[in-house]
C-alpha cells in the first residue's frame, strides 16, 4: 500500500484512508478498537510519530511524522491489512476494505501544519455528528486532558473480579504490543455492566494511546488553547479531496437503532454477516424510517449501487 502524493522529509504528512466502494466500516465501538489498538502497535512499532486520528464511518485520517516514505508506507500497510485480514475473519467477509493507495499531503510549515491538525479534530463537527470537537470520541481528542473523559473513573481497589481481570488482560496484551481482537473484546465485556464496558473502553484507549498530545499542547499553548482554536477554526484540506454522501453522518446511527429496536438484528454483527439477499430486503424499511438517500442506504448496508438500483427496478415492475 502506498501513498499517492509526494512525500516531504521533515513535514507532517495527513494520511486519508477511503473504503472500497464506499461502504462503512466502523459500525460499533468494537470496531473502532480493534483498529486503533491496531494503528497504535504499529505506530509504535515502526517509530511513526501521531499527532492526530480521527475514524469516521467510511473513511479515516490520520497526522504522521515518519523517517521517510518507505517507513510511513510499511506503517499504513502493517494497520491495514492486519485489520482487515481481522474484521473479515470475525463477520465472514473478504477482499480489501480500504482502496489500495492511501491519500497523503506533506504539510511544511507552521500554519499548514496547524490547520490540518484542526480540518482532521473537526471531521465530526462538520459531518454534524457533534457540536464540538472533543466531545466526539474517536478523534481522541478528549483523552488529550482526561484518561475517562467520558465516563466516571473505574476505582480498580473496589471493582468486581470480571472488571479487574478485564483491565489485566488489557494492561498485558499492551505490555506485549499485542493489539485487541474482535474475540477477545467480545469474551472480556460479556460479564460486565454497561458502566464497566464503558470504563474498560476508556482504560483501553488510554493503555494503547500514541497521540503525541505534548506536541499539540505546544503548537498550541495548553489544552485549553488547542480546544479553542480547533473549535474556532475548521481548518482546510486542499490536496485530498473528500467526498460525502449527505449533510449529515448522523443518519447512520440512526439505522443502526432503528434495526436494533425493530429487533431485525441483535447487535451490528448480525448486519455484516446477513447474506446480500437479506440485507437488500433492509433497503426499504429503512429508507422509510429515517429518510435517508438511495446511496447512504447502499453504504451502510454494503450494497453497490447498480445492484440496489437493480433491485428497485425490478420492484416497479413486479408491482
Amino acid at each position: 500500500m502506498k501513498g499517492r502524493l509526494y512525500f516531504t522529509n521533515g513535514a507532517i504528512q495527513h494520511i486519508y484512508q477511503q473504503t472500497v466502494g464506499g461502504f462503512l466500516i466502523f459500525y460499533s465501538v468494537r470496531d473502532c478498537l480493534v483498529f486503533f489498538t491496531m494503528i497504535a502497535t504499529a505506530a509504535r512499532r515502526y517509530h511513526i510519530r501521531i499527532l492526530g486520528i480521527c475514524l469516521m464511518v467510511d473513511h479515516v485520517h490520520v497526522l504522521v511524522e515518519a523517517g521517510n516514505k518507505q517507513e510511513m508506507d510499511r506503517f499504513v500497510c502493517l494497520y491495514t491489512s492486519w485489520f482487515a485480514n481481522t474484521y473479515n475473519k470475525w463477520y465472514g467477509l473478504k477482499g480489501s476494505l480500504f482502496k489500495a493507495n492511501y491519500g497523503a499531503a506533506s504539510k511544511v510549515d507552521d500554519k499548514k501544519q496547524r490547520s490540518a491538525i484542526a480540518y482532521l479534530y473537526n471531521n465530526p463537527v462538520e459531518r454534524l455528528i457533534c457540536k464540538r470537537a472533543e466531545q466526539y470520541p474517536w478523534n481522541f481528542l478528549a483523552y488529550a486532558n482526561s484518561r475517562f473523559p467520558f465516563v466516571s473513573p473505574a476505582r480498580l481497589d473496589k471493582a468486581r473480579a470480571p472488571m479487574r481481570r478485564a483491565v489485566d488482560e488489557v494492561k498485558c496484551s499492551r505490555k506485549d504490543e499485542r493489539p485487541l481482537n474482535y474475540a477477545q473484546l467480545k469474551r472480556m465485556t460479556a460479564p460486565l455492566t454497561q458502566l464497566e464496558r464503558k470504563q474498560l473502553y476508556d482504560v483501553i484507549i488510554s493503555a494503547y494511546n500514541c497521540v503525541d498530545y505534548p506536541d499539540l499542547f505546544y503548537r498550541f499553548g495548553n489544552y485549553s488553547d488547542l480546544i479553542m482554536a480547533i473549535n474556532t477554526t475548521t481548518g482546510s484540506e486542499y490536496a485530498i479531496p473528500e467526498e460525502f454522501v449527505g449533510r449529515s453522518d448522523r443518519i447512520y446511527s440512526q439505522m443502526t437503532e432503528f434495526l436494533l429496536e425493530s429487533r431485525r438484528i441483535q447487535s451490528t454483527d448480525d448486519l455484516l454477516r446477513m447474506p446480500e439477499t437479506e440485507r437488500r430486503e433492509l433497503l426499504d424499511p429503512l429508507g422509510l424510517r429515517t429518510g435517508a438517500s438511495r446511496r447512504q442506504l447502499e453504504k451502510y448496508l454494503r450494497l453497490r449501487p447498480g445492484e440496489s438500483r437493480g433491485i428497485e427496478r425490478a420492484g416497479a415492475a413486479g408491482g
